[in-house]
């Protein structure tokens, strides 16, 4: 199981950055075969003295330059399908047996340029408030951690 998440700014040292390290290192510690890639950029790199859509082009070519057509693509998106953890869980099982690789896809904080979105294989929202994109790395990672855990019978999925 190879699950990267590509994504927009990156944590500085702080509560959000262990937390996003924990669950890495909960997620590994779940099976040898699992594999956990983050590619962040920063967001420096994106001038904030351009417009919104300039912006987003400029995030849209960073996105498309790491996309894999071999890999499962999935963007997080407010327009996205919601899941909860059983459907996340179940996504993982059925996609991993199809694609080596799935990749998670983070915006920043204007979100995904429209000709970027046609790239992806599925958008899935986490609801219809506005998060903020650091908050919610942390947030998929926890459930990418959840879902395997359901996969393996894990006891920290309750029901």
């Amino acid at each position: 199981m190879d699950l990267g998440i590509i994504s927009i700014g990156k944590l500085k040292s702080g509560p959000l950055q262990e937390l996003q390290n924990d669950y890495k290192k909960r997620i590994l510690k779940l099976g040898k075969n699992i594999g956990i890639n983050d590619l962040q950029i920063k967001e420096g790199f994106i001038s904030k003295k351009k417009s919104v859509n300039e912006r987003k082009v400029e995030e849209g070519q960073f996105f498309e330059k790491n996309l894999n057509g071999e890999n499962y693509n999935i963007f997080l998106d407010e327009t996205g399908d919601q899941f909860n953890s059983l459907e996340i869980s179940d996504l993982l099982s059925n996609k991993l047996q199809d694609s080596s690789k799935i990749d998670f896809f983070i915006g920043g904080p204007d979100g995904f340029e429209k000709e970027t979105l046609n790239h992806s294989d599925k958008l899935i929202s986490f609801g219809k408030v506005t998060w903020p994109h650091m908050l919610l790395r942390v947030m998929l990672l926890e459930q990418l951690y959840r879902g395997i855990t359901i996969i393996k019978n894990h006891p920290y999925h309750r029901n």
